[in-house]
Order: structure tokens, then sequence, then C-alpha cells
């Protein structure tokens, strides 16, 4: 079930971009940027280049160059996680997640009974505004 967001909740910067998180908003973006990626390649049947680079002259060539390269970052990547990841267990006792926290000069929130899905009542609940977290 989506909840409708108002625009008190959400960060001035983001009430711009609130009509993509519709169904329609997506499929909307979507249909745009296939226009805008055939537009392109179609221009590149039009458009005079320059070349400086060996295959260059290829139509299509910077599509494809810049599929191949992020490929090879997201597999790149994948590749490195298995390198630098560390068990779950790596810190141990010494983790953060393990330390008691002082009562004394902090507030608790309770994250388990916290109903609230927006950042404004958050911000009620730290501050004192309201007594119960739902």
């Amino acid at each position: 079930m989506a909840i409708k967001k108002s625009n008190d909740d959400v960060a001035p910067l983001a009430r711009h971009f609130l009509w993509v998180d519709t169904a329609s908003g997506l499929n909307r973006l979507i249909i745009g940027l296939i226009v805008l990626c055939v537009f392109l390649f179609a221009m590149d049947f039009v458009w005079h280049r320059h070349v400086k680079v060996p295959g260059e002259g290829f139509y299509g060539f910077h599509a494809i160059a810049g599929f191949v390269s992020f490929t090879v970052i997201v597999f790149g990547a994948k590749a490195l996680r298995l390198l630098i990841r560390r068990d779950e267990t790596y810190y141990g006792e010494n983790s953060v997640d393990g330390e008691e926290y002082p009562d004394i000069d902090s507030q608790r929130v309770e994250h388990e009974n916290w109903s609230g899905d927006s950042v404004s009542s958050l911000k009620d609940q730290l501050l004192g505004k309201t007594g119960d977290p739902s």
C-alpha cells in the first residue's frame, strides 16, 4: 500500500522529483530516456564527427564504449568485493554495535516500535514534541 506523502514530509529539492515516485511517472521517465537514446543514436548518422580514436568512426561507437565501460566497472566492483569483504563478526566485541550507550545526556529512539514513515515525525519524536512514537 503506497502512502501519500505531503510536501512537508519531503526535502525541498526532492519535491521536484515526486512525480517519479508513481508508476506512470516512472514509465514516462523510462520512455523519455528510450526516446533520447534513439534520437542520439540517429544523430550519429547525420552529425559530422571528427575522429580522433581508432574505431570512433563506427556508428554507435560511444554508446557501445559507454556500455562496455560501465559493465567492466560493475563486474570489477563485484570482483573487488570478494577481495576486500570482511565477515560480519570481524570486529567482534570491539564493534560500535557492541558498546553500551550511556543513559545520561543521550536520547533513545525506539525503532522497533516506531511506525512513522516520515522524516518530520522522526524529527518530532527526537525533539520531544510527541510522546508516542506511532
